[in-house]
C-alpha cells in the first residue's frame, strides 16, 4: 500500500504541532520526531548508551534516564558536542521514522503527517512526498519559545539562532501554512491545504 508522506516542519515556536494535531484529527496517521527521538535514547537503547559514552556519566539522572535539560544545554553552547550529539541520534531516528510510517494502522486516510524540527537541516525532505512549513512573526516564535520552555527571550532567541532561517525554510517548502491568525483560521488553513494535497496525491 502507497502510503502518502507529508512532512511538517518550522521553527521552534511555529505552531507544528498543533498542525499535526489537526491533520489527526482529520484522520492521518501522525508522527513526531521529537518523541521518536525520546524513544531512541531510552535506557537500554544503543542511542542511550553511545550519548552516555561521548557525554559522561554525568548525564544519565537518578532514575537512570538521560538528563535532557542538562544536555540540551550543553549543545546550545557547543558547536562540536552538538555535532557530535546529532550523528549519534539522527541516523537513528531516520531509521526508527521509517519504520513507524511502514508499520502504523492507516484506517481513514493512506496518508502519514511527521513532525520533523530538522527537515531541511538534515536533508530528510527525499523521504517525504510533500513539504510543509508552518511560518510566524518572528517575535511571536521568541514568545512563544519563551513561554513554553520558561526561559528568557534571549535564551529563545539562542535556540531560534542555531536552526535554519524561517525564511529558508519557506523557500525550500513544497507549501507554507502561516500561523499569524486565530486557532479556527489555522485549522482551516490546514483543512484547505489537505483537500489540495489530497486532489493531487490520492484521488485515483
Amino acid at each position: 500500500m502507497k502510503i502518502l508522506r507529508i512532512a511538517v516542519t518550522g521553527s521552534a515556536g511555529s505552531g507544528k504541532s498543533i498542525v499535526c494535531e489537526r491533520f489527526k484529527a482529520i484522520g492521518l496517521v501522525t508522527l513526531d520526531c521529537d518523541i521518536i527521538a525520546r524513544q531512541v535514547v531510552e535506557p537500554g537503547m544503543p542511542g542511550f548508551k553511545k550519548i552516555v559514552e561521548v557525554f559522561g556519566q554525568k548525564m544519565v539522572q537518578k532514575d537512570g534516564t538521560l538528563d535532557r535539560a542538562g544536555l540540551r544545554n550543553v549543545i546550545v553552547e557547543d558547536a562540536i558536542l552538538r555535532k557530535k550529539m546529532e550523528d549519534i541520534l539522527h541516523p537513528q531516528i531516520a531509521v526508527e521514522m521509517v519504520s513507524q510510517i511502514e508499520n502504523a494502522v492507516y484506517k481513514k486516510e493512506k496518508a502519514v503527517a511527521v513532525e520533523v524540527p530538522l527537515l531541511f537541516e538534515l536533508g530528510m525532505e527525499k523521504q517525504f512526498d510533500v513539504t510543509i512549513v508552518v511560518a510566524a512573526q518572528d517575535m511571536d516564535l521568541v514568545k512563544r519559545i519563551s513561554k513554553r520552555d520558561k526561559v528568557s527571550k534571549e535564551n529563545a532567541q539562542k535556540v531560534l539562532d542555531l536552526q535554519m532561517a524561517q525564511k529558508d525554510k519557506i523557500a525550500m517548502a513544497d507549501h507554507v501554512v502561516i500561523n499569524t491568525g486565530t486557532m479556527a483560521e489555522l485549522f482551516e488553513s490546514v483543512d484547505n491545504l489537505f483537500g489540495k494535497i489530497k486532489k493531487e496525491f490520492l484521488t485515483n
